[in-house]
């Protein structure tokens, strides 16, 4: 290592949050390695414009290279495609099947950014890695581990996907962007002339580049060579309100695209593959007083003292609920609301927090 200083493996996807963080720490007198995750065939994502992509196109990652070069340090491309396409790709289309409605995200930044960045920074003889996240690892003196805290921009907090990390992972990582807020990221950008810096930001699903993923889901079906047959769309009373083209086109709280009429607005409730039925119901049936979730992460150690009351959050833009938490076991939970909620929907995660620290979170399963 150079005069002694550390070495940070840097995950760049070529957009301007990345390229902002692998300059910050140059900034701070550590080494950087710039490291581009090939996730997805070009071709694939072909149909979508350049901003719909930043993980994947061959140009943002021309554009982290070139971030690279400007501060001075080594940039590589590594190819996780048939990891991505296994662990994330493929789950989101099983998930699908069996009625959820998955977060690919959550599970790429636990399964493809981190464990393959913990060992890309091994393999080069790194000290940690860092990431672009909005987001914050703080250490906790008094309990002896590093804790995953909010960003101070609450409108671009990424805690949401982040909650399958691990105190042990986090013990190795820096997250400089959660100490900024958007609008200053740009500025600095800027001021620091990236070639990065007017990049827009994409919200969307990397490998879904029309946003579709009904289009997605029927492609992958037909090359698949399953038919998901027509089935029935039911009131919670069990009456026929009319037929569906395939249960994997609805998602719990939609409104829009049901092909049905009924004189009122009406709401997917649940979804039963197993007996190829959508339930719909009136908006006021959609609230649940509680949800069981499983897969749980506990970054820090399941809590003392069994239930105990934390702020939750059952989708990314979800303002947070107040609710008890009452573990079971190791791996399971239960949420009861203070208040009822709207939309519980299975497949997504319910992430808890105390404050602004993250506890952990899990997939809902009903």
């Amino acid at each position: 290592m150079e005069n002694g200083k550390k070495t940070v493996v840097v995950a760049m996807s070529g957009g301007v949050d990345s390229s902002l963080t692998a300059v910050l720490l140059k900034e701070q007198g550590y080494n950087i390695v710039g490291i581009t995750m090939r996730l997805w065939d070009e071709e694939d994502t072909a149909r979508a414009s350049f901003s719909d992509n930043p993980c994947c196109s061959l140009e943002m990652a021309d554009g982290a290279r070139a971030v690279c070069d400007q501060i001075g340090a080594p940039h590589y491309v590594v190819d996780f495609r048939e990891f991505f396409r296994k662990e994330v790709v493929d789950d989101f289309y099983r998930q699908y099947l069996i009625g959820m409605t998955p977060n690919p995200c959550v599970r790429c930044n636990t399964f493809i950014k981190w464990q393959p960045l913990v060992r890309k920074k091994e393999m080069l003889g790194a000290d940690l890695i860092a990431t672009g996240h909005y987001a914050r690892c703080l250490f906790n003196d008094a309990e002896d581990y590093y804790e995953l805290h909010r960003g101070i921009d609450l409108s671009k907090d990424q805690t949401y996907f982040l909650w399958g990390l691990t105190g042990e992972q986090l013990k190795n990582t820096l997250l400089p962007l959660g100490e900024y807020t958007k609008e200053k990221v740009r500025e600095l950008a800027a001021e620091y002339d990236l070639p990065t810096a007017q990049r827009p930001e994409s919200m969307e699903v990397c490998f879904i580049p029309d946003n579709n993923y009904r289009n997605f889901i029927s492609e992958r079906l037909e090359q698949d060579g399953v038919t998901v047959s027509t089935g029935d769309i039911i009131d919670t009373k069990g009456n026929l309100l009319g037929k569906h083209k395939g249960y994997h086109n609805f998602t719990i709280g939609q409104r829009k695209g049901l092909g049905i009429a009924i004189g009122r607005p009406a709401y997917v409730k649940s979804i039963i593959p197993e007996d190829n039925v959508i339930v719909v119901a009136d908006d006021d049936e959609l609230t649940a007083n509680h949800l069981k979730a499983e897969s749980m992460s506990w970054i820090n150690g399941i809590p003392v003292g069994g239930r105990f009351r934390a702020e939750v959050k059952i989708r990314y833009r979800d303002p947070g609920k107040d609710a008890y938490i009452i573990p079971e076991g190791d791996s399971k939970i239960r949420v009861e609301f203070i208040e009822p909620v709207r939309a519980v929907t299975p497949g997504q995660s319910v992430v808890i927090y105390q404050g602004d620290r993250v506890l952990g979170g899990g997939i809902i399963r009903n």
